[in-house]
């Protein structure tokens, strides 16, 4: 017996599975996106120029100073250096063309249309200085880069619930700290921090329900996340412009991260990671709970007898599973695979965060192009779900790719909102098509290894990730720049993606043998197999003493 059949016989996907769904999944994901973008909104860099201080009491508009003080090749970082108080009581409204311009003196003014501050316009991140939210982003995802693996670790060793709200708590200490800050380099290291509790904001929540919810669930779970998250993201876009104020985007977060505290006391830990811990009798404890509140009563002695077998079995798999992640690279078809999904995540990274990032150097209404962003999502998720189950993975996934990058060489013709256009096409075509990578590598990493190849792959692309504030940062030299980077990173993923075999109405490979055979008599020009093939056409005919023997041995060269 598997721990899910037990998930099963005390209610399945049952009221209490219901009830977390609708009382916890929903408005945590909805909660959640609102930690990244307000990352990206809260250093936002809106339109300045030199502040001159004798205009400061002035009777002229914002529109006449500037006129008067900026140059028009230079209007964001010099002006005319020239008596100012003096024109005023000549009433001279007007620089002579041979009048010199110098760098701002004074420091700034900016625009207030939208945002009456943000970090950016508090640290004066303009001129030289304008790589600066670009960096910080950066250190925002060198912390995800750090906290991916260490969030894997802490919560294998802690816990699911109680690494997930010790993270919450620190969330709330940096999002009220955040605006308090004066130090640039004090922001810096808040930013690195909040990258860090990123990965198990994301996970978590994910993590900690799907082990109490029957397999045949799980697909719906993660729609039902994707869709949260969506609405999260294009609610955050109305909260920053009704807010106007970086501040108060970090005491929203702060109070949203209050709010997930208070499910302490309602969410359980995990059983099936209690379990693997060897603390069996707690475990028995939550599963009698869930039992009792899905109306499944069940005999405790049974139960607690069904739980000790299951660790026991559990302890073997997990010594299978380490000696798995020494030799898996070792193996060709799957090594190319592993490879060829990691490029595929980090395409997904570079056009879904590069877009993303990119937006605040686009036309028009910055909060309406954010909520455009987050509502194509919508219909993405749908799309892409029936697609891959129609069409298959592999050629839906080639597609996919290939037409995300069609769509980001629109800029490149130049005609009026061509960026805008091709971010919203770009991320709706991007964000769907992560789903069936996400599905491919669930399907073609081996049980054994699959938590540690899936890990591995991810922290690759968060890695490469790294570049992705500094490309839309190169608008500044052409608008199309960053979307022809993004661009060829799609069509690359195009290419490779094509080379995994399809896994649709397929047998998943559970050891690394039979993942190393899976795909070996597909031709490339193959399609969808509209049966389920019979598992000696997938995987390689042996005795599970003979794949042991192999994967020793492959340890041991």
């Amino acid at each position: 017996m598997k721990f899910e059949d037990i998930l099963q016989q005390i209610g399945g996907y049952g009221k209490f599975q219901k009830k977390l769904t609708f009382l916890f999944v929903i408005p945590i994901y909805i909660i959640i996106p609102w930690f990244w973008l307000s990352r990206i909104l809260s250093l936002s860099v809106p339109e300045h120029w030199c502040h001159v201080p004798e205009l400061k009491f002035s009777n002229l508009s914002t529109e006449e100073k500037r006129k008067l003080i900026s140059p028009s090749d230079d209007a964001s970082c010099s002006f005319y250096n020239v008596n100012y108080t003096d024109m005023l009581v000549k009433g001279i409204l007007k620089v002579t063309n041979d009048s010199e311009a110098v760098p701002c003196l004074n420091g700034w003014e900016h625009d207030t249309k939208y945002y009456e501050s943000t970090a950016a316009t508090k640290f004066e991140m303009y001129c030289h200085y304008d790589y600066l939210p670009s960096l910080l982003l950066t250190i925002y995802i060198v912390g995800q880069t750090i906290g991916a693996p260490l969030n894997g670790y802490l919560s294998d060793k802690f816990g699911r619930k109680h690494v997930f709200f010790f993270v919450t708590t620190t969330t709330l200490i940096i999002e009220i700290a955040a605006p308090l800050v004066n130090h640039l380099s004090i922001f810096t290291f808040i930013m690195l921090l909040r990258g860090i509790t990123a990965p198990s904001m994301f996970c978590l929540p994910y993590v900690l329900v799907s082990e109490v919810t029957p397999p045949e669930m799980r697909v719906n779970m993660n729609g039902i996340m994707n869709t949260s998250w969506t609405t999260g993201l294009t609610i955050l876009p109305l909260i920053a412009y009704l807010s106007r104020d970086w501040t108060v985007l970090c005491y929203i977060n702060a109070g949203s991260a209050l709010f997930v505290l208070a499910y302490t006391w309602y969410i359980p830990e995990s059983p099936c990671w209690l379990l693997s811990r060897g603390r069996v009798d707690e475990s028995l404890k939550i599963m009698m709970r869930i039992a009792k509140e899905n109306g499944k009563e069940q005999n405790e002695t049974e139960l607690l007898l069904h739980l000790q077998k299951i660790k026991v079995k559990a302890e073997k798999e997990k010594e299978e599973e380490n000696s798995s992640k020494n030799v898996m690279l070792r193996y060709p078809r799957l090594r190319k695979h592993f490879l060829i999904l990691a490029f595929c995540w980090t395409s997904f990274n570079v056009g879904y965060n590069g877009v993303t990032f990119n937006t605040v150097n686009l036309n028009g209404n910055e909060f309406v192009n954010y909520f455009l962003l987050g509502l194509v999502e919508f219909p993405s998720n749908v799309l892409f779900w029936y697609v891959m189950g129609k069409f298959g993975r592999r050629w839906s996934a080639t597609a996919g790719y290939f037409f995300s990058g069609v769509a980001c060489l629109l800029p490149v013709i130049g005609f009026e909102y061509s960026g805008i256009i091709s971010t919203l096409i770009g991320k709706f075509l991007v964000g769907g098509v992560i789903m069936i990578t996400d599905q491919q590598a669930m399907e073609l990493i081996p049980t054994v290894c699959r938590s540690f190849g899936m890990g591995a792959g991810k922290t690759v692309s968060y890695i490469a990730g790294l570049t992705t504030p500094f490309i839309a940062y190169l608008s500044i030299y052409g608008e199309a720049i960053p979307f022809v980077i993004i661009s060829a990173t799609c069509f690359i993923a195009s290419v490779l993606t094509s080379f995994l075999p399809e896994t649709a109405n397929t047998y998943l490979p559970q050891t690394i043998l039979e993942a190393e055979e899976f795909g070996r008599d597909q031709k490339y020009r193959s399609w969808i197999r509209q049966t389920t093939a019979t598992k000696t056409e997938q995987v390689i005919v042996s005795t599970i003493e003979d794949v042991k023997k192999e994967i020793h041995e492959g340890s041991t060269r």
